[in-house]
């Protein structure tokens, strides 16, 4: 595959898990690029095969190291249940 055609796939990918993020309004109101970060290591992982529990510990560490959620704020379970159908659809 060319690099080009590999771009455009992760471009499209992003863009896909950025709407997910999204819509579980953590931020409301925030931009749809506000956690890039998450959207981005997320997509790293998952490309490179990472299991159901790892993407839930990124998940949840991210949201509360990096952007200050506690562990009640967030659906870790629902969250992680809704990357691994969107990947695996």
């Amino acid at each position: 595959m060319d690099r080009k055609f590999l771009q455009n796939q992760y471009n499209g990918q992003l863009r896909i898990i950025r709407k997910i993020i999204k819509s579980w309004n953590l931020i409301p109101g925030a931009p749809l690029d506000e956690l890039n970060a998450l959207a981005h290591k997320l997509l790293k992982h998952l490309s490179e095969g990472a299991h159901i529990i790892k993407i839930r510990e990124i998940i949840a560490s991210g949201l509360v190291s990096r952007y200050g959620f506690s562990n009640h704020e967030i659906d870790t379970e629902s969250f992680t249940n809704e990357i691994m159908d969107w990947w695996y659809d």
